[in-house]
């Protein structure tokens, strides 16, 4: 549109303002909003990550030290107030770690049960699952560990479980089915990933007596 004269587009301007004018203070006010939110959110996230990082470490150094009352105290901090985070899932794992080392399988299960119900990566789960497989059979849970062993997961793991369940199978007498199931732990392997020590002489044992 042409304008004769400046005054002319000034009452144009002001009559789109009237117009239009709401709106775009609503929009920018909402774009302001939106912006200053994500970055107090990431802010958050960064700090809640650090401090749940600096607990974990302090938890790490007490199971070490094997402080009872500091790991009680490191681990309900963490669990009550980081448990979205995920050093609140590793800090579960190294507490099943340490009651798989006191033989206390159960205690282990406790601790595993919750790793996987908070588990937030694919690799987390699958650590989670195969940690939690192995701790259920040595609580003597043959069938709910053989199950648990049988689902699948993230490729790195997959192999992991595979074998798992060869011992399971094996510790309940099935040798045959136990043959197979690290068989297919060889091929479950990824490709430059290295099988465990014992897979190879747990198979040469089942071949040498079939």
């Amino acid at each position: 549109m042409d304008y004769a004269t400046d005054e002319e587009r000034v009452e144009e301007l002001k009559k789109w303002w009237k117009e239009n004018g709401t709106s775009v203070l609503v929009g920018v006010a909402l774009g302001l909003s939106i912006l200053f939110g994500w970055r107090w959110w990431t802010n958050y996230q960064e700090t809640q990550s650090i401090s749940a990082s600096a607990l974990y470490s302090q938890l790490e150094s007490a199971v070490k030290a094997k402080k009872p009352d500091q790991i009680k105290a490191f681990s309900s901090e963490l669990f009550g107030q980081y448990e979205s985070q995920i050093y609140a899932s590793y800090a579960a794992i190294t507490l099943a770690k340490s009651s798989m080392d006191a033989n206390k399988p159960l205690q282990a299960v406790v601790h595993l049960r919750w790793a996987l119900a908070h588990a937030n990566t694919d690799e987390l789960k699958g650590l989670a699952t195969a940690r939690l497989a192995r701790a259920l059979f040595a609580a003597g849970k043959s069938d709910e560990a053989l199950k648990l062993a049988s689902v699948a997961t993230s490729k790195p793991y997959q192999a992991m479980l595979q074998e798992i369940r060869g011992d399971i199978l094996l510790g309940m007498g099935k040798r045959k089915e136990a043959l197979d199931a690290y068989k297919n732990t060889q091929s479950s392997l990824s490709a430059g990933v290295q099988a465990s020590p014992t897979l190879q002489l747990k198979i040469d044992d089942l071949v040498s007596v079939e």
